[in-house]
């Protein structure tokens, strides 16, 4: 047995997590549970690298580092897992259904035999009682025949019905893959992909980026707690949708900050989402779910760049990053286009 499949590892697994928990500051939600709980597992070493790295340098672990750990190491493979057990059905399936075929082939050629040896019988004999049995015969075939076809199509429909519930599960597996376990946005790694078709793509010419992240982010962690400041990630991921809709790329880049993909459409449409997010957004009066207490005025950053000819998928994102990074430096609460 596996150390984290014996009952008394895994409780002493858990045991452990608590401290670990409060030591770091983090709130005991499952993902920091899952992440945490992993690295004292060993399950793996990629993972355990990372959280050692922080420890040795006396860096927290913050929530957001968390839950990129758990994205990375925890979350996708967990998604790994389910494709593979998905593909092993799949192949199973696969497998049955050509023995079934394979079956109905050869019940076919049998038959055919049959009625070529009867078909035989019958021409080499004039004896009326001999060709009354040969036809019994025949209809016994063709009978037995029927019956076969009947239960290997029963088998077939259920074999249909398999695979189809596989190919659902495959589709579900897919798209929870692409999504950010936060917020429903799309995640980085849906983000990558797209911005580097993007880029390769040789109809770019009016593609435009939107890099955006909540001011004063850490303030909010530490003066109303991580559950909150992941409830204002979660209420701007939905102004995000609100706004821009899902006729565009939106994405969590990382942590609270967010990129939205505007292909096909002139910068100044990038500029009026951006800009009615940042206004929406400080308008919002946000409060504690259990307290109702205001958490007081929360305000978007912004920059946005034009993918212009030549540009590597790093000079786009930089592009607008170092917008971003020019909003917040020069006043926060604004947006900036890069020149």
């Amino acid at each position: 047995m596996s150390p984290e499949n014996d009952p008394k590892q895994a409780s002493e697994y858990l045991r452990q997590v608590i401290p670990m928990l409060s030591k770091q500051g983090l709130p005991p939600t499952p993902v920091n549970y899952s992440v945490l709980y992993s690295y004292l597992a060993g399950n793996s070493q990629a993972l355990n690298e990372n959280i050692d790295t922080c420890l040795n340098n006396k860096r927290p672990l913050t929530p957001s580092t968390i839950q990129k750990l758990y994205e990375q190491y925890i979350h996708g493979n967990a998604q790994l897992q389910q494709q593979a057990k998905i593909q092993l059905a799949l192949e199973k399936f696969l497998s049955e259904a050509g023995s079934e075929i394979q079956q109905v082939t050869d019940n076919a050629s049998d038959y055919n035999d049959s009625l070529s040896q009867h078909s035989e019988s019958l021409s080499l004999s004039d004896d009326p009682q001999s060709a009354s049995m040969v036809l019994q015969q025949v209809m016994q075939d063709t009978r037995d025949m029927i019956r076969s076809n009947k239960e290997m199509q029963a088998r077939m429909q259920e074999t249909n019905s398999e695979i189809s519930k596989i190919k659902s599960e495959l589709e579900a597996v897919k798209a929870g893959a692409e999504k950010d376990a936060l917020t429903g946005l799309k995640n980085r790694g849906t983000f990558d992909k797209t911005i580097g078709d993007i880029v390769r793509s040789s109809d770019n010419a009016s593609a435009t980026l939107i890099m955006l992240d909540i001011d004063h982010f850490k303030r909010i962690n530490d003066n109303f707690g991580h559950l909150v400041g992941d409830r204002v990630i979660r209420y701007l991921s939905a102004l995000l949708t609100q706004v821009v809709g899902n006729e565009h790329h939106i994405a969590r880049y990382g942590g609270e900050e967010f990129a939205i993909v505007i292909k096909n459409k002139p910068i100044e449409l990038s500029q009026k989402f951006a800009e009615k997010i940042r206004v929406a957004m400080s308008n919002s009066k946000l409060q504690r779910k259990d307290s109702g207490e205001s958490i007081g005025k929360v305000t978007i950053s912004a920059g946005i760049a034009s993918l212009k000819a030549g540009d590597t998928v790093d000079d786009f994102i930089g592009n607008a990053d170092k917008a971003l990074y020019e909003a917040k430096e020069t006043g926060r609460n604004k947006i900036i286009i890069s020149n």
